[in-house]
């Protein structure tokens, strides 16, 4: 695990081994792609079989991209920023999310790598499925579409300078980067950091 130099930006290095790095990064094109038809494959089966209103449709997809929000929250507090002394726990941080802060302007790490990625879209269709049973199709789909608001404006914090309208969401997040890693852990939102009492000051 080093720095590499490339042109005025510093990216980080996971693997030496390039056909390794190269499952650790992603661009945006790539997301589009392979996460969007995760997106339209979930829609087709679920609307091949459904017998839901619109509105119950509309209802549960808006759920759905609200409980991304909270999951985003708890994920980057309690799971990326996880505090432990063990040097195996250091090392599995830095790996999934470490790298990111050393790193904020690696734009190919600011999106999740496709296959990580498809894992966890697996996963967490299984755990819906128990839950949710026929609606898990439609929940995830708009989970999805949480997550890829989330990226969207993840990418445009760290890609670009403020842009009129993301003021707010680009400052809220380069407090947590550069002065409180320990608050404002919201990125789509600080709806969360207000809930749970992590706004910065």
């Amino acid at each position: 695990m080093k720095k590499l130099k490339i042109g005025q930006s510093e990216k980080g290095l996971l693997f030496r081994n390039q056909f390794l790095e190269f499952f650790t990064k992603t661009n945006v094109l790539q997301a589009i792609l392979i996460y969007g038809i995760n997106w339209l494959g979930l829609l087709y089966f679920h609307f091949k079989s459904s017998n839901l209103s619109i509105i119950e449709n509309v209802l549960i997809y808006l759920f759905a991209i609200l409980s991304w929000t909270l999951f985003e929250y708890l994920a980057h507090r309690y799971l990326f920023h996880l505090v432990n002394e063990s040097l195996w726990v250091k090392k599995i941080h830095y790996f999934i999310h470490g790298i990111h802060h050393q790193f904020p302007r690696d734009a190919e790490r600011l999106i999740m790598p496709s296959l990580p990625g498809l894992i966890v879209i697996w996963v967490l269709f299984n755990l819906f499925n128990l839950i949710l049973g026929e609606y898990s199709y439609l929940f995830l789909a708009g989970f999805i579409n949480g997550w890829a608001i989330y990226v969207t404006i993840h990418y445009l914090i760290h890609a670009f300078q403020p842009i009129p309208g993301f003021k707010t969401l680009w400052t809220h997040h380069a407090k947590h980067h550069y002065d409180r890693g320990d608050r404002a852990f919201g990125v789509s939102s600080p709806f969360w950091d207000y809930i749970f009492g992590t706004l910065p000051d």
